[in-house]
């Protein structure tokens, strides 16, 4: 593993073979606009790089390790492990599956190989602000999967069945919006630790992301919300949810406020996230309970000045719904309730 430097996006290439990321990292190192290009040949140097540099992107390669499926797993533990680093994922072809497999293990990127640097370049710079890269097929790829696979990110009683009481704990701190380190300073746990229990949980309950797994709850949890420890045992998706969000939907309200705290598939924006979360608290009592949670943890985050604002956005929401004759639900309406799962 071996590194250059100049002054801009720090980039972790991870590689199936030495030779390619070698290659790979010496044509980015050229582009000013990246501080420092690491190239890794596995699994393993590239979480250490990670580890060691904190990059504000990692590219990694379907294939890792001779193992076609190795560089999706490191995609998710990365995401398990630093929700702020973003990932692209690196393809040969443009076939639907692979492509959807990158967006479902976390990927905010998709590049294919045969595209050039100065793309790549782009992509980078994109990603590295929170936004997505995906050709338009890609997309309508992601579009097809989710219109086709509506319960994937449902999470139905057997599921929750299979957690044991700490991951039911770790699930609630998720749902808080507390990162690896303050759900290990909280349950005294290290963050490797911790980086284990979200990757069984997220296995056990079909998701890749905390977005998933905050989509997942939500769809379940319309009618009741209940802290799971009590119990016994991308983006094309982003008008419709925040139309329904507009539109009063407390599920989308919730979802969009978790999208807006952790930036997923929309730059992270933390004095929104407090606004979407503090409607849903207030529209649902179904995530009053949860909304609440985040909304407090969040609030410690935030200058006074920041959470007035919010507050402020919230009343006049608030009231524009309040003097505004009840409108025709938006076409695209549907298809956020359906992804939040209410009916």
């Amino acid at each position: 593993m071996d590194g250059i430097k100049a002054n801009g996006i720090r980039v972790v290439i991870a590689e199936n073979t030495r030779m390619a990321s070698r290659l790979l990292a010496d044509a980015l190192s050229q582009n000013s606009a990246l501080e420092a290009v690491v190239a890794a040949s596995s699994a393993a140097e590239s979480v250490q790089a990670i580890s060691e540099i904190r990059p504000g992107v990692v590219l990694v390669s379907d294939e890792l390790d001779n193992d076609a499926k190795r560089g999706f797993e490191l995609v998710r533990e990365i995401r398990a492990t630093w929700p702020e680093v973003q990932v692209v994922m690196l393809l040969d072809g443009s076939k639907p599956e692979p492509v959807v497999q990158a967006f479902r293990a976390g990927a905010k990127g998709v590049f294919s190989r045969n595209e050039s640097f100065k793309e790549l370049a782009a992509c980078i710079a994109r990603v590295s602000r929170g936004e997505i890269w995906a050709r338009s097929e890609h997309m309508a790829f992601a579009i097809a999967a989710l219109a086709t696979a509506p319960a994937s990110t449902e999470v139905d009683s057997e599921a929750l069945l299979t957690l044991s009481k700490r991951e039911r704990e770790v699930v609630d701190a998720l749902a808080e919006g507390l990162s690896n380190r303050e759900i290990g300073e909280r349950m005294d746990l290290s963050r490797h630790t911790v980086k284990n229990y979200v990757c069984r949980i997220f296995e056990k309950l079909g998701v890749s992301t905390r977005f998933e797994l905050m989509v997942a709850l939500s769809r379940r949890q319309t009618t009741t919300y209940r802290k799971l420890s009590d119990e016994p045992g991308p983006s094309d998706l982003l008008p419709a949810l925040l139309a329904a969000a507009e539109s009063g939907v407390a599920s989308a309200q919730f979802v969009v406020g978790h999208m807006y705290l952790y930036g997923e598939g929309i730059r992270r924006d933390k004095v929104l996230a407090y606004k979407w979360l503090l409607l849903a608290e207030q529209a649902d009592e179904a995530f009053s309970d949860a909304s609440r949670r985040a909304r407090k943890k969040l609030g410690t985050e935030l200058l006074s000045v920041q959470v007035t604002e919010a507050e402020r956005m919230v009343s006049q929401w608030v009231g524009n719904a309040e003097s505004s004759p009840p409108a025709r639900e938006p076409a695209n309406v549907g298809a956020a309730k359906a992804a939040t799962g209410v009916a």
